[in-house]
């Protein structure tokens, strides 16, 4: 009976103290940071980068056929003058990124229950080689964001410069 009154109020404490932690408190503007971009091989690429969002409203419902793209990746490629610039496609029209060339995914919807909706995670996107340009003895890059559901845009990330195969 001794011991079980300490571990009962060690209990105690270690509950109260974890009840005084400070959440995460993030922003409501999405932020990235750059994890990894990895070559698969001739026809496949894998990109990951972290996210956070503090009102936790990133993705739609599989449902919602006409949910835009959130999750964006932009074409780079080096010039003559070694400075990394947007691949340009004419034959493009988008309302975000007018004609350069990019890829655009859907994030699903993983907004959480309840009041705490905080999130912190991890994207993943597998590029094919009809999704991502790969230009033979190129200096490559890609730059990359997170648009969520109340139209705020996360920082722009950019992966260190390849070269495709």
């Amino acid at each position: 009976m001794k011991y079980f009154s300490k571990i009962v109020f060690a209990a105690f404490i270690i509950l109260g103290l974890a009840s005084c932690m400070k959440k995460a408190n993030y922003s409501i503007i999405p932020a990235i940071t750059f994890k990894s971009l990895v070559i698969n091989n001739t026809t496949t690429a894998t990109l990951q980068v972290n996210f956070t969002d503090g009102d936790g409203d990133i993705g739609y419902q599989s449902s919602d056929v006409n949910a835009p793209a959130n999750f964006y990746v932009e074409l780079l490629q080096q010039d003559s003058t070694g400075r990394f610039q947007p691949i340009l496609d004419p034959l493009l029209n988008d309302t975000i990124m007018g004609d350069t060339a990019f890829l655009g995914y859907h994030i699903p919807y993983i907004t959480p229950t309840g009041n705490d909706k905080e999130l912190s995670g991890q994207i993943q996107v597998v590029m094919t080689n009809s999704s991502w340009y790969f230009v033979a003895n190129k200096n490559m890059e890609y730059r990359v964001w997170l648009i969520d559901r109340s139209g705020h845009i996360s920082n722009r990330v950019t992966t260190p410069p390849i070269v495709s195969p």
